[in-house]
């Protein structure tokens, strides 16, 4: 039986309802911190404090602290131009152009693609589609892997697509009755998933099938007193240069090694929720979805293929105004804002 998750009402405390896949109300909290580079494009201040939640039930993690529409959109602007890189870099040296280069011929890979026509080829979906959406899908390399006679892209960037490919940046416009919809690497990136999906069920036909990638992304905790990690925080806030240098070993020890250093800490850059296949299945039955296949794909990526109910395009009564998992600032004001500032303590991929 499906649980009705409760809608995000303040970006700023997203943990307050409890598990946003789940809906698990015993939550544990570790403080972490916001990077330095987010802060700065996002709200226009210091790197914070922000606590990050886990669910022991399904396995999710997430930080409380989420972003506006307001904050999406500038965070996101020119997304990975030259402007945006070497702002970056200036917070984060290990993204490098080298590094930038990886992440982006990765995600025009060929074993991408191929994982993706893998998990439709061993599913019951059909072999030829009337349409099919890729939904971020950028220029649109993904829908390679799809035989359909009408394929799109919705990417808010405007970037140009690839031969073939209709281009939609603005939700307003997007028609619906899709019969298929890819979302590749985005549920990571939205403050509220459940919101998002329940959209994307709204822009599928009945019986429309989503199919859903994110990293799969995992770490062992930072071992030592939580007294003295938050402690160390709070002088690392203080002092840039030693800020940028533990980011540094901590990211490269959790991508590397599976850990974090004692007294390590998770810096929120891009990915604002981490994953597991269990957390992705109770999302997804939980949005008004139906199951088909999920698992860990041929490129280690959680993936899952699911299919729209067809009794009801709206199964908890929201309306279908796409666009919303972009949680809207309570405070209606565009005002620079200090979330998860205070310091409580309660019991994948370079660069996000």
């Amino acid at each position: 039986m499906p649980t009705r998750l409760p809608e995000i009402v303040d970006y700023r405390q997203r943990s307050i309802v409890g598990c946003l896949c789940c809906g698990n109300q015993q939550l544990r909290h570790e403080t972490q911190i916001v990077s330095g580079f987010l802060a700065a494009r996002a709200w226009g201040g210091p790197p914070q404090a922000t606590q990050l939640a886990y669910c022991g039930a399904c396995g999710f993690r997430f930080f409380d602290c989420g972003l506006s529409a307001i904050e999406t959109a500038r965070y996101y602007r020119g997304y990975r131009n030259p402007e945006y890189l070497a702002t970056r870099r200036r917070w984060e040296p290990f993204y490098t152009p080298r590094q930038h280069a990886a992440q982006v011929e990765w995600s025009r890979s060929t074993q991408r693609i191929d994982a993706l026509r893998e998990a439709l080829a061993g599913s019951a979906a059909p072999r030829h589609f009337v349409s099919a959406l890729d939904h971020g899908g950028n220029e649109g390399h993904m829908l390679a892997a799809v035989a359909a006679d009408r394929k799109a892209v919705f990417d808010p960037s405007g970037c140009a697509t690839l031969d073939g490919i209709e281009a939609f940046s603005d939700a307003n416009l997007l028609p619906g009755g899709w019969d298929l919809i890819l979302s590749c690497q985005v549920l990571e990136h939205v403050s509220a998933p459940a919101q998002y999906l329940r959209d994307l069920a709204a822009l599928l036909a009945d019986g429309g099938l989503l199919y859903v990638e994110v990293p799969a992304e995992a770490w062992r905790p930072a071992p030592g007193s939580r007294k003295l990690r938050d402690a160390c925080l709070r002088l690392l806030l203080r002092n840039r240069p030693l800020l940028i240098a533990a980011d540094v070993l901590c990211t490269a020890s959790r991508i590397k090694l599976g850990r974090l250093p004692p007294l390590g800490f998770v810096a929120m850059r891009e990915h604002l929720n981490y994953f597991t296949t269990e957390s992705v299945q109770a999302l997804l039955c939980n949005s008004g979805f139906v199951i088909d296949a999920s698992g860990i794909n041929s490129t280690g990526q959680i993936f899952a293929l699911a299919r729209k109910t067809t009794t009801n395009d709206d199964p908890l009564g929201e309306g279908d105004d796409v666009g919303r998992h972009l949680v809207a600032d309570p405070s209606a004001k565009p005002a620079v804002r200090r979330p998860g500032a205070t310091l409580r303590v309660q019991s994948g991929e370079i660069g996000v």
